[in-house]
């Protein structure tokens, strides 16, 4: 009888609240497929936010890391291995059981868990980049802004029951309320000043499930940011092209600014909230964000 020798060790980092809890019915399946490729998994469940961060810290024994959650949670496993100095040594795989999976998107990886981890076991090692913002780390976007809280303020349980349109409809709720921000956004080709109610710095092709949303092919190893930034609409018909713009993804200047830029700094006078890869990034007045070029080794579909 074939009998798999154990040579190698796999950390896999599960969130079993997110999205509808799907991993649980697929644990003891991935455990197997570990084992049959020779690796001897260890599980461990995050508890509360930020226990992944704390978690992975640990992990330089490991040959593999398997991630199982949301956007937020490869944040968190991504965001420890910076902070431990393991980033390059150990590949990641995503096993993506959140709402929306953007950065699964990006990587062809599909949402069934079992296809999933056979990507993670035999798909290529590919190195992107990460983001830094300030002294925090964002793996596909960082935003401030319109909307940019909506992902983290719906209730998980909406998330579960609404998938995508839980997020439309806290969206709905909050479209009264827009504040704009007056802003001197300093990048290497310029500076900017004016009023502005959403900015958005991404490498990611898909942002909030939305495909190309810069209107061209972003690429996740090239060390540049992709860049969008929405001028505070004066009246109804700049509000009306500006949604035009948003979904045709066809720019006019006069309303909407796209560059790119591998690092960027953006001061204003109010504090302004933001988003890290669908997470509360806090409250600021002034950010520093930095393209670390293929900093992290994730496992992709060939």
């Amino acid at each position: 009888m074939d009998v798999t020798l154990m040579n190698k060790k796999a950390l896999l980092i599960i969130n079993p609240i997110s999205g509808k809890g799907l991993i649980r019915e697929h644990l003891l399946m991935v455990i197997q497929k570990l084992a049959h490729d020779g690796y001897e998994a260890v599980v461990y469940p995050t508890k509360a936010m930020g226990d992944a961060i704390v978690k992975i810290q640990t992990a330089r024994d490991f040959d593999l890391i398997v991630v199982s959650g949301g956007d937020g949670t490869l944040n968190e496993v991504i965001t420890g291995m910076l902070r431990a100095r393991i980033n390059g040594n150990i590949p990641i795989g995503y096993l993506p059981a959140g709402t929306i999976n953007d950065m699964a998107s990006n990587f062809n990886i599909p949402n069934d868990i079992l296809k999933a981890i056979d990507i993670c076991l035999n798909g290529k090692q590919t190195l992107i980049d990460v983001g830094r913002f300030n002294h925090r780390y964002f793996t596909y976007v960082a935003a401030f802004g319109a909307f940019t809280d909506v992902s983290y303020e719906t209730p998980q349980p909406r998330k579960n029951m609404f998938g995508r349109m839980a997020y439309f409809l806290e969206g709905l709720s909050k479209v009264t309320t827009i504040p704009s921000y007056k802003c001197k956004i300093i990048y290497p080709e310029g500076v900017l000043i004016g009023d502005y109610i959403f900015g958005m710095i991404s490498n990611s092709n898909r942002v909030a499930g939305i495909k190309n949303i810069f209107g061209t092919q972003a690429n996740i190893s090239d060390g540049l940011f992709e860049v969008i930034l929405v001028k505070t609409p004066k009246n109804i018909f700049d509000i009306r092209s500006i949604l035009t713009d948003l979904l045709s993804k066809k720019y006019d200047p006069e309303h909407v600014v796209i560059f790119k830029a591998h690092q960027i700094s953006i001061e204003s006078k109010q504090e302004m909230k933001w988003t890290l890869d669908g997470e509360n990034g806090g409250s600021l007045k002034k950010v520093d964000i930095k393209n670390l070029k293929q900093k992290i080794k994730i496992l992709v579909k060939e």
